[in-house]
């Protein structure tokens, strides 16, 4: 299995930064925060961890406010910050947040609890789990989990090896622009997995993924071409 990319800004990519506010607006949004606005404590945790310099340990002061209030943008957001915010990381703790979060049905903390599964960071590794959890993720829409719950069918990981299944992840990963989605969808038509095999959808496909840069496709095409 290949290693999947981890540890991507994680928390910051939902909520922008508050940056070049007014101080005076930093001070209003921290009255919020300190009288018990979850909202208003998740945006103050960013503030810190976006900052320059970053402070760490003042983000997750806020962010586990929010937590503790149980507002899964909160949980979320402390999760990946023991994922990924310091040095060392805790990925028992990320889990631990990351699956309250989860269990109110957030996408994001959805995808990265898979994630934590299927390495085995944090957890023990279960590919079931994995595979239970990248499947509430993708079906709200979140491309990484459709992608990757299209591995799993298609080489039988924590689920039986169905290429049909794998097929429809894939193809929804791929309408989103993934790349490496499109490679994929443009493999299982090669080769007529979980499809009839059609060589002209195969190289639609394959050009898709290499107008991205992907360069599996480029050298697909490039076999396909010398056939």
């Amino acid at each position: 299995m290949k290693r999947l990319t981890v540890l991507l800004p994680l928390m910051f990519a939902i909520m922008p930064l508050v940056s070049g506010a007014a101080q005076n607006d930093v001070s209003a949004l921290k009255q919020k925060a300190v009288a018990g606005d979850a909202a208003a404590q998740v945006q103050l945790g960013m503030t810190y961890a976006l900052g320059v310099p970053r402070d760490s340990r003042e983000a997750m002061k806020w962010f586990k406010m929010a937590a503790d209030q149980g507002y899964p943008d909160g949980q979320f957001r402390l999760g990946g910050m023991y994922d990924a915010g310091i040095r060392p990381p805790n990925p028992t703790e990320a889990a631990k947040w990351y699956t309250l979060a989860a269990k109110q049905g957030y996408k994001d903390a959805e995808y990265r609890l898979a994630v934590l599964y299927d390495q085995g960071r944090g957890v023990s590794q279960d590919y079931a789990e994995a595979a239970k959890w990248y499947e509430t993720a993708a079906d709200q829409g979140r491309p990484e989990a459709q992608f990757r719950l299209g591995e799993m069918y298609e080489k039988g990981l924590g689920t039986p090896k169905n290429y049909t299944a794998a097929m429809k992840w894939y193809l929804m990963a791929a309408q989103q622009g993934r790349p490496e989605a499109e490679f994929k969808v443009g493999y299982l038509y090669e080769q007529g997995l979980g499809v009839a095999q059609n060589k002209p959808s195969a190289i639609a496909w394959y050009q898709k993924s290499s107008q991205q840069g992907y360069p599996d496709a480029r050298d697909a095409l490039k076999a396909l071409e010398e056939q």
